[in-house]
């Protein structure tokens, strides 16, 4: 026999579920009232837009179409026309017609010194993919986009390439004031090291560029290459040339060389630690640059490790192919 309950609880009262809604104390009898009191309560609220900012790829016909609901602040009539007066590359520059000759104009995109930024960006854009004129029309013309001619193209390169180079320099200088400050001295250790634009040793474009290891940051660098392209058109006006004749291979210990020569002049500084990945070719053009044995040589544990972990398993797969020949 079960037990019986020796206390007895008091039922709980009922509070309403989401079945039952509670009726307010102003309570209307019609529908239509409720509705017209609604929109006057919803007069004086405020809504939290959120602030556009940035640009949008819109279709014309849409556009078209909210312009022709709107109204004429001249005459209140609506059926504005939008008409394109002329464009720029990307931004084009629009004007709201009505009936009564009300017109006013505006920018697709806003203006810096009467220049279209737009186009600006487009072509930096590319060159930080590595891409061109080329892979950009394909681009433009995909999305049905106004295209930028190819002499304006080269003129936003142009003017990217000053920019460029201007911010590139102040950085380094920076750096290399970081590092007198931090060191209290003229001398540092750095890294140095090559790159190329193919893999290889056929590449006609390199680089070299020289890394403090205090800080971690460019100090200096050097791009080199042997193939000028107006040079081989016959372009006879100057120009930029080609500032290396000689084998791909030898392009980091030429840039290394080049860029320890000025490191005084332009630096203030004297990179007296040379940290390579292993190749000794570039460390014995620099040794003696600032004097006799001036610079020394350490050698980065990672490229050491890398090396002789490859010769270990090089050696391994040799020992393994003897002892199946037995």
């Amino acid at each position: 026999m079960p037990k019986a309950r020796s206390k007895k609880f008091k039922k709980r009262s009922f509070h309403g579920n989401r079945h039952r809604n509670s009726v307010p104390k102003n309570n209307v009898s019609t529908a239509s009232a409720t509705i017209l009191n609604t929109l006057e309560s919803s007069d004086g609220l405020e809504y939290d837009f959120q602030e556009l900012k940035g640009n949008r790829i819109i279709d014309i016909q849409t556009l078209l179409g909210v312009f022709s609901i709107l109204s004429c602040p001249k005459c209140f009539a609506t059926g504005l026309k939008l008409t394109e007066d002329s464009k720029e590359g990307l931004c084009s520059n629009f004007a709201i017609v009505c009936k009564c000759g009300f017109m006013a104009g505006f920018t697709s995109t806003p203006k810096e010194n009467k220049k279209c930024s737009l186009n600006t960006l487009l072509v930096f854009g590319l060159r930080l993919m590595g891409r061109g004129f080329s892979a950009g029309m394909k681009l433009l013309c995909a999305l049905n986009l106004p295209y930028v001619c190819k002499k304006t193209f080269r003129i936003h390169e142009l003017k990217l390439l000053e920019a460029v180079k201007y911010s590139c320099e102040e950085n380094m200088k920076a750096a290399s004031k970081q590092v007198q400050n931090l060191k209290k001295t003229t001398t540092c250790g750095v890294s140095v090291d090559g790159t190329w634009q193919r893999r290889g040793h056929m590449s006609l474009n390199g680089c070299v560029s020289v890394i403090s290891i205090d800080t971690g940051k460019i100090l200096d660098l050097e791009v080199m290459t042997q193939y000028c392209k107006m040079c081989e058109m016959n372009i006879k006006c100057d120009h930029e040339c080609s500032n290396y004749k000689g084998s791909s291979g030898n392009m980091e210990s030429v840039g290394a060389f080049r860029i320890f020569e000025r490191s005084v002049m332009k630096r203030e500084l004297q990179y007296t630690e040379y940290y390579g990945d292993g190749e000794s070719k570039a460390f014995l053009k620099v040794k003696d640059i600032y004097g006799e044995y001036t610079v020394t040589k350490l050698e980065c544990i990672g490229h050491v490790q890398k090396r002789v972990g490859s010769r270990l398993r090089k050696l391994k797969k040799k020992h393994q192919r003897t002892r199946r020949k037995r």
